[in-house]
């Protein structure tokens, strides 16, 4: 059966009659392709674009993001697109071979954005079909409004979703800034936080978000024991609201809290943290969301854990596992990330006489005197110079935002604090220049050993 464009500019009545939502989807897609059409309807899903039905088509594109390809750039800027000629348009994706031309205009319910009718064709484009597809997706819209919208998309999926962006962070902060989102969105309460214990034992609330922000972030040491002890056990907390407060939780109602649900963050059965949401309502308990809540928040302490691990590592990578100062391969890196500084300056550092002190007295004294040194030479440094130990009694280091005369005044201070742990050192000093890094490095290099030569205990800058 042919019909016209024109004819079915606002005709769709299969749509409209559909009883469910898939049957209006469908039905759409069934007359657009009576008019020679390769059609498709997109919704958006959790942030992607996920396709609800086509005809025409061997294979169909999903599951991308706002801004990809056509239909992509539709849900994002909300404007319609007509392509006649999809071979020299860099936002085209093909869904099958032979196709010439592409139109695609977005769904809205009720004024949102919700997705996009898109149509494709083989032949001609033809003249009116922009109208056409306007009316198509004003007439799945209204439809889908009688339907009562777009379901919610699923509690498992959302918590599936967050877990994933959960599992690619490793940066601690940031994990925890998801976190907290994730518990306001699978929650369904309007606030939350996340809580942890400093090394001196004392609990605060480090990232928050919603109307509670600020009087979740105002609990005491004091106000966290008591939560901290709902979740000792590694169980789940909840206070729906609407009942009397006991004397010891006062403290809620003074944040205007009127519901709460405390998630513990057990880490190798060590609790680590406590995942809170909150309201200013009194809301129900519902199993379901709150055993979703407590799936974040185990995700978020592995996340945590993995975080910290991997932070841990890094940083052996770059320092002294002696005297915990950053080590030869920190320096090396550091004098290349400088290189064309030129208010910098390197310090090469030598411990006078060390071999003696290993064979007279053996290497955990050696050992201690090393750690003294390193303790005391950082105390004569200023508060934005870095110390390195770069080999057995070598150590080194850069001093930015330093004029040749306060590089001199370190270097004296650091011969000085030296003989306060009982030994001497030699140190060269080099300003870095056009040559860059390298030449600091091997100047600094060579006037430390005029400085041995000349007699040890003292430093000397580099001869320009």
């Amino acid at each position: 059966m042919e019909r016209t464009l024109m004819a079915m500019a606002h005709a769709f009545p299969r749509c409209a009659e559909a009883a469910t939502l898939s049957g209006a989807c469908d039905a759409l897609v069934t007359e657009l392709s009576e008019c020679g059409l390769l059609p498709s309807v997109y919704f958006l899903v959790d942030g992607r674009l996920r396709c609800q039905a086509a005809r025409g088509y061997f294979q169909v594109v999903d599951g991308f993001t706002p801004g990809h390809g056509v239909i992509g750039s539709v849900a994002a800027t909300g404007r319609a697109v007509v392509i006649p000629d999809v071979s020299v348009h860099p936002d085209y994706i093909a869904a099958m071979p032979g196709v010439a031309g592409e139109a695609c205009v977005p769904l809205r319910v009720s004024g949102e954005l919700v997705g996009a009718v898109n149509v494709e064709w083989t032949t001609t484009p033809p003249a009116d079909v922009e109208p056409l597809l306007v009316a198509a997706a004003e007439q799945l819209g209204a439809a889908i409004a009688t339907l009562g919208g777009l379901p919610p998309v699923p509690l498992a999926q959302r918590l599936a979703r967050i877990s994933v962006e959960l599992t690619a962070l490793n940066d601690s902060a940031a994990i925890i800034a998801r976190a907290v989102a994730g518990a306001v969105e699978i929650s369904g309460r309007t606030s939350a936080a996340l809580s942890r214990c400093d090394p001196d034992g004392r609990w605060s609330v480090v990232h928050s978000r919603g109307p509670l922000a600020g009087p979740l972030a105002e609990w005491s040491d004091d106000d966290h024991r008591v939560i901290a002890a709902w979740g000792a056990p590694g169980t789940s907390s909840h206070f729906p609201g609407g009942e009397d407060v006991p004397a010891d939780y006062k403290f809620l109602l003074r944040a205007g809290v009127k519901s709460i649900a405390v998630q513990p963050l057990v880490l190798s059965g060590r609790l680590v943290g406590l995942l809170t949401t909150a309201d200013t309502r009194p809301t129900v308990h519902d199993p379901t969301v709150g055993a979703a809540v407590e799936l974040l928040a185990a995700q978020t302490a592995a996340s945590l854990g993995v975080a910290s691990a991997i932070t841990e590592l890094s940083e052996r990578a770059v320092r002294d596992p002696l005297t915990r100062l950053r080590n030869a391969g920190a320096f090396s890196d550091d004098l290349r990330r400088l290189t064309n500084r030129r208010d910098t300056a390197c310090l090469l550092i030598d411990v006078d006489h060390f071999k003696a002190v290993n064979d007279t007295y053996g290497h955990l004294v050696g050992d201690q005197l090393l750690c003294d040194l390193a303790e005391r030479l950082t105390a004569n440094l200023r508060s934005d110079d870095v110390l390195y130990r770069i080999g057995g009694d070598e150590f080194a280091a850069i001093l930015v935002n330093a004029s040749p005369a306060e590089a001199r005044n370190v270097a004296q201070r650091l011969v000085d604090g030296a003989r306060r742990v009982r030994t001497t050192v030699s140190i060269g000093v080099a300003m870095f220049d056009a040559a860059g890094s390298e030449h600091a490095h091997s100047s600094a290099d060579e006037a430390l050993y005029r400085a041995k030569a000349a007699g040890r205990d003292r430093y000397l800058a580099a001869e320009r």
